[in-house]
């Protein structure tokens, strides 16, 4: 049903702003704002474009991997050329190039920083005590059948591990630190350093080695350890904190 009102927007008006956002009059703005019948309108415009685009979205653009090529710089000219005037003319895919270049600027290995001797360091087993599922990856692809985020706990540290994947497939590894002591800062985690390491090989924790670690990472201001370009497996996290060694052990990443 069409509304009647002096200032509707017509279909035509409707369908420009749904697919491309293009400016109505300020009248014609303020009477959608107010009208149902036109917002009912609106609403159906914009679910029958994201119908299109879910139809069309890569079966006519290049695929993820010929994107992260091109990103990369390594598609034969002619195939550079080509996905290079479709980006431009594709808003999807100038969207997933902008993330795929942001992902491959960011350094896989964090600054490193020398902390106290691990000697002197109390070793601490975290425990997990909550795992909830929560889609992680863009697209609607899952991760794996384990949940995720975890939440684990050592003595008065909580960590929470979140999984997610980049536009090229890769996984990324985000740890959060917080205390549950009111005196302490997760200001005095700074610096701390972190490293992942592979859980069959030197299950022993006195016998691991920071330069044999699958990733390393550093604790930053906000309390936060990021561990990007992690492969598929079963990992064991260290986390070398002033006075304290926190050790969670049967992280497992499976190919999703």
């Amino acid at each position: 049903m069409d509304c009647l009102h002096a200032m509707a927007p017509n279909d035509e008006e409707l369908l420009g702003f749904a697919l491309d956002e293009e400016a109505l009059s300020a009248p014609t703005r303020e009477h959608l704002e107010q009208c149902e019948l036109c917002q009912q309108r609106l609403s159906g415009y914009k679910q029958v474009n994201s119908a299109i685009i879910s139809q069309l979205y890569r079966r006519l653009c290049p695929s993820g991997t010929q994107l992260s090529l091109y990103c990369a710089e390594l598609l034969p000219v002619e195939e550079r050329t080509r996905v290079a005037s479709h980006v431009l003319d594709c808003p999807l895919c100038t969207a997933e190039v902008a993330e795929t270049r942001l992902f491959m600027a960011m350094p896989l290995l964090e600054p490193f920083r020398e902390a106290a001797p691990l000697a002197a360091a109390r070793r601490i087993y975290a425990t997990l005590f909550r795992q909830q599922a929560q889609l992680v990856l863009r697209s609607g692809d899952t991760v794996s059948e384990k949940a995720w985020p975890r939440q684990y706990r050592a003595e008065a540290i909580d960590i929470s591990l979140h999984l997610s994947r980049a536009s090229n497939g890769q996984y990324i590894l985000l740890g959060i630190l917080t205390s549950a002591d009111s005196a302490e800062s997760v200001d005095a985690f700074e610096g701390a350093k972190a490293e992942l390491y592979c859980a069959q090989e030197n299950s022993d924790a006195d016998e691991r080695n920071p330069e044999n670690a699958i990733c390393r990472a550093v604790v930053d201001d906000l309390g936060n350890i990021v561990f990007s370009g992690v492969p598929v497996g079963e990992y064991t996290l260290i986390i070398h904190l002033p006075g304290q060694e926190v050790i969670i052990e049967g992280i497992d990443i499976e190919r999703g």
